[in-house]
């Protein structure tokens, strides 16, 4: 008979990794994002693709690859995660940054019978990230458009151009694009994610497009390709 407890948990620390020192850290600390990565297994060790996994509380979300293994920025040093899958009941646990976990959940219905052949095994975070067409969803260190936020939303300002249509409407709109932060920073396969009309959803892909080239993102030090969603607002302003 299963335990009624569903969730174990074995946090291992990532190998060849230490925290960072807190003497004197250096400008570049500032920019490292917390993060946690793991694997969601079922209740005999096969990994578990396509597993929602979200820091409870936030919009922070994201969701296991093929071999049951997630990368998911937090938002403080200890955060609750959520884990939820189809025909398993829902599992949340309390993390902290820069563990390694394993998480096991548990079947609705009966114990799932041990594999045939072998255990399919994960190819480290070192390994995804050198393949140079993988795109991840979140890294160790974010990409950044030079010089932060607050400069990312004045090259929008001082770039975008409010389209006729909308201005001889009066309407005001924000379109959200979805674009790669390549390993030297470039920005490619922009597109529209959320549009709205109007000419906005055109205007906001030229932005993007003539954007400087990037920070781009770290994994264990190195370069790789992210995905990255950022928001074009169009704030209309009578000119009366």
């Amino acid at each position: 008979m299963l335990l009624s407890t569903l969730l174990v948990v074995t946090q291992l620390l990532a190998a060849g990794s230490s925290p960072t020192p807190k003497a004197n850290p250096g400008p570049a600390a500032a920019l490292v994002t917390p993060a946690v990565a793991g694997r969601v297994t079922n209740e005999v060790g096969v990994p578990l693709p396509g597993v929602f996994v979200a820091v409870q509380g936030t919009p922070q979300a994201t969701s296991t690859n093929a071999a049951g293994d997630f990368l998911l920025a937090l938002t403080g040093t200890k955060s609750v995660l959520l884990f939820k899958c189809q025909g398993y009941r829902d599992q949340t646990l309390a993390v902290a940054a820069g563990n390694s976990l394993t998480v096991k959940m548990q079947s609705l219905t009966k114990a799932v019978a041990p594999p045939a052949g072998p255990v399919p095994v994960a190819p480290a975070p070192e390994a995804e990230a050198a393949n140079a067409n993988t795109v991840l969803k979140f890294s160790e260190v974010l990409p950044s458009f030079p010089g932060g936020e607050s400069a990312y939303y004045a090259f929008v300002r001082q770039t975008a151009h409010f389209p006729e249509e909308a201005l001889k409407q009066g309407l005001s709109g924000t379109v959200y694009v979805s674009f790669v932060v390549d390993q030297q920073g470039r920005i490619v396969d922009a597109e529209v994610a959320k549009g709205c009309g109007h000419g906005f959803d055109e205007e906001a892909l030229r932005v993007i497009r003539l954007m400087p080239w990037w920070t781009p993102g770290l994994v264990a030090g190195k370069p790789v390709r992210v995905a990255r969603t950022m928001s074009v607002p169009f704030l209309f302003r009578s000119r009366d």
